[in-house]
């Protein structure tokens, strides 16, 4: 039950966000009768469109609001969100390391031999910290 609360603030959250950056959505090519599969491709299946409704102060408190659920669902999950975002903050700013691009949209694409963030060992090493208290 907690975790599909937490999946339903996520995306209610990320909705009322997208609708004040001032687009609304379509799902498209069938996705909705394929359940919706998480994939990289399902991006590719949501039409983005401009509704010229945006408003500052509605995506400030939507970006807020995703910041508040998702360290909710972190905590509800027994992950303690600052080492957590440290290492993804520390990954991320290693994707502009030599050999970066951009791709067609302006989103940035990792350099050859990126690796991923060290999520498991930092649950880990949290894990280890909360038995030894």
């Amino acid at each position: 039950k907690t975790r599909e609360l937490r999946a339903k603030l996520i995306l209610e959250e990320t909705l009322e966000t997208i609708r004040d950056l001032g687009f609304s959505m379509a799902i498209h090519n069938g996705a909705l009768h394929q359940g919706l599969e998480l994939s990289k491709n399902l991006i590719d299946d949501i039409a983005f469109n401009p509704t010229g409704k945006e408003t500052l102060s509605g995506i400030a408190d939507g970006c807020a609001d995703i910041i508040v659920v998702t360290t909710g669902t972190l905590s509800a999950c027994g992950i303690a969100d600052v080492s957590i975002q440290r290492e993804v903050d520390k990954n991320n700013l290693a994707k502009f390391g030599p050999g970066h691009s951009y791709r067609e949209d302006g989103k940035l694409v990792k350099p050859p031999g990126h690796r991923p963030p060290d999520l498991e060992g930092v649950i880990e090493k949290q894990i280890r910290e909360s038995q030894a208290t």
